[in-house]
């Protein structure tokens, strides 16, 4: 490769952007975010996010199809192997962009950690 960023240029070409279409929606990222933490009933979630359960139902079967989620005995929870794809995604933006950043005095950890 010619160019330090083809190797990201090419990992993005293989973004998950089944996932990053799922997560654009601001109920499906709140759902997740409580699901992260424990699965629960879309009735539950329903209850605590008061939100109709036919609209959490739809949203949740949209982050399943997305394969974020498993949907097993009326229980959603948190598939990790999911979020892992989005991890290694993120990991190589923030390592293609820390070593492209056009301020290379600056320690790569106060760029990354604010």
């Amino acid at each position: 490769m010619d160019h330090p960023h083809e190797a990201w240029l090419s990992a993005a070409s293989e973004a998950p952007a089944d996932l990053f279409r799922a997560l654009a929606d601001p109920i499906r990222r709140r759902l997740m975010e409580r699901l992260v933490s424990s699965p629960a009933s879309a009735g539950d979630l329903a209850r605590r996010m008061a939100i109709p359960r036919v609209n959490v139902s739809h949203h949740l079967s949209v982050l399943a199809a997305a394969g974020l989620i498993d949907l097993r005995q009326r229980q959603a929870a948190v598939k990790p192997q999911a979020l892992t794809r989005l991890r290694r995604y993120f990991d190589l933006a923030l390592t293609t962009a820390a070593i492209n950043r056009p301020d290379p005095g600056r320690p790569v950890a106060h760029v990354t950690q604010r």
